[in-house]
C-alpha cells in the first residue's frame, strides 16, 4: 500500500484534504483521529476514508504526511481549544465594535498547539482590520489571522434548521455549494418571492438544484405554455402545464373550452395530440382572428337591426337632431372633459387575448 493515501476532514460537512498514511496504515480507520500539519499548523483532523480506498496516483499535488493517530490528551486539548475560540469570538466582536470596523466576526479556531488563531468574518467590501490584529494578539498571546468568508460560509458554520424541519444541508452533508440561479426557480414553477427561495444565508436555497435535472426532463416532454397543439378534437391552446404530475391545461379554440388531461390520455407519444409547428400556428391564428372578425360583425349586425326596430327616446331624437346640424357637446366623464377623437366610431372592442394573438402571429411570420 505504498499508493494509499487517507481522507481526513476537520469539521462535520467539510472539504477532504489527503494526506500520506506515514506508517500508520493499519491504525487509521474511519472514524478515527490524528494529527496532521497543515497550512495553519499543527490541527486534529478525523479520518473519513481509510487507506486503500484513493491511490495516490490519482492524486497531482504532493501529500502531506500523516504526523501520528491522535492520544485521548489531543482531543481533550482540543476541546478546550474550542471553548477558547468561544471567547477569543466575542473578545473579537467587542473589539472591532469599538474600533468602528464593518464587519461581522463569526466564529475563532486555534490550532492544536494553540500558537495560531484564525478569526473568519463578513464583510460588503474590504476591511483595514491591522490594529484589530494588534489589539487581539495582545490579548489572546498567540498569532492572529482573520478571514473573509461570504454568507453562505457564515451560514454553514452558524448552522441552523431550514424551512424543511432538518439542519441545514450545509452544516450536515454538503461538502460544496452548488451553482444556483433563478432560473431554476423559475424552472421549477415556484413563487419569485425572495422570502420563499431564500435560505438563512439570504442566497437562494441550495436545494433548488438537486431536482432541477428531473424538471428539466420532465418538461421536455411537454408542449410549452400559449403553444398551439392538434387534438382529434381541433386545435387548441396550452394554458399551464405540471411536470410533476404530467398533466397539461388546453383551452379549445372554437368552443373556448378548457380540458385538463394527463399526456398519457393526450396520446402524445402516438402521436394523437402533437404541436403545431411555427407555419401551422400562424395558419391557425389567422384562421380564429378571421372567424372572431365574422363573429363581432354578424353580432354587431344583429344588434343594430334590433336598435332601429325600437322607437328613439327623446333624448336621443335631440342628440340625432344635433348631430344632423353638425352640433358637438363635449362629454362630462366625472367631471374631466373628454372631446372626442377622430375614429372613434369606427373603433371596435379589441380584448388582450386578440391583442396577444396579433403579436404571436407578427412573430411567426417574421413581420
Amino acid at each position: 500500500m505504498e499508493n494509499a493515501v487517507v481522507g481526513v476532514r476537520f469539521q462535520e460537512a467539510g472539504k477532504i484534504y489527503y494526506f500520506e498514511p506515514g506508517g500508520y496504515d493499519k491504525e487509521l480507520t474511519v472514524g478515527s483521529y490524528v494529527v496532521v500539519e497543515t497550512s495553519r499548523g499543527i490541527e486534529l483532523g478525523r479520518v473519513v476514508i481509510a487507506p486503500g480506498q484513493v491511490l495516490k496516483t490519482e492524486l497531482t499535488e504532493p501529500l502531506k504526511p500523516v504526523l501520528r493517530p491522535a492520544t485521548p490528551e489531543d482531543i481533550a486539548r482540543a476541546e478546550r481549544l474550542r471553548e477558547k475560540a468561544v471567547e477569543a469570538t466575542a473578545l473579537a466582536r467587542e473589539r472591532a465594535r469599538a474600533l468602528g470596523l464593518p464587519m461581522k466576526i463569526v466564529t475563532a479556531q486555534y490550532t492544536l498547539d494553540g500558537s495560531r488563531l484564525t478569526v473568519y468574518f463578513t464583510a460588503e467590501g474590504r476591511v483595514d482590520f491591522r490594529e484589530l490584529i494588534r489589539d487581539l494578539a495582545g490579548k489572546v498571546h498567540a498569532q492572529v489571522q482573520l478571514r473573509q468568508v461570504g454568507p453562505r460560509d457564515q451560514a454553514k458554520v452558524i448552522g441552523g434548521y431550514g424551512r424543511c424541519g432538518r439542519r441545514l444541508c450545509c452544516t450536515s452533508w454538503l461538502t460544496a455549494f452548488p451553482a444556483i440561479s433563478i432560473k431554476m426557480a423559475k424552472e421549477q414553477n415556484l413563487p419569485l418571492n425572495p422570502t420563499k427561495i431564500s435560505g438563512q444565508c439570504g442566497r437562494l436555497l441550495c436545494c433548488l438544484a438537486y431536482e432541477n435535472d428531473l424538471y428539466k426532463k420532465l418538461k421536455s416532454e411537454l408542449p410549452k405554455p400559449e403553444s398551439l397543439v392538434s387534438t382529434p378534437a381541433g386545435t387548441a391552446r396550452v394554458l399551464a402545464v405540471n411536470a410533476v404530475k404530467q398533466i397539461v391545461t388546453l383551452e379549445m379554440i372554437d368552443g373556448h373550452q378548457v380540458i385538463e388531461a394527463t399526456i398519457e390520455q393526450l396520446g402524445f407519444a402516438r402521436g394523437v395530440t402533437r404541436p403545431l409547428d411555427i407555419d401551422e400556428a400562424a395558419e391557425k391564428e389567422e384562421e380564429l382572428l378571421f372567424f372572431e372578425r365574422e363573429e363581432y360583425r354578424m353580432t354587431s349586425i344583429s344588434v343594430t337591426r334590433e336598435e332601429e326596430r325600437q322607437p328613439a327616446r327623446p333624448a336621443e331624437r335631440g342628440r340625432e337632431g344635433q348631430r344632423a346640424r353638425g352640433e358637438s357637446r363635449p362629454q362630462q366623464t366625472g367631471g374631466a372633459v373628454v372631446k372626442p377623437t377622430a375614429g372613434d366610431e369606427n373603433a371596435t372592442p379589441t380584448s388582450s387575448r386578440k391583442r396577444r394573438r396579433r403579436r404571436r402571429r407578427g412573430k411567426a411570420t417574421g413581420d
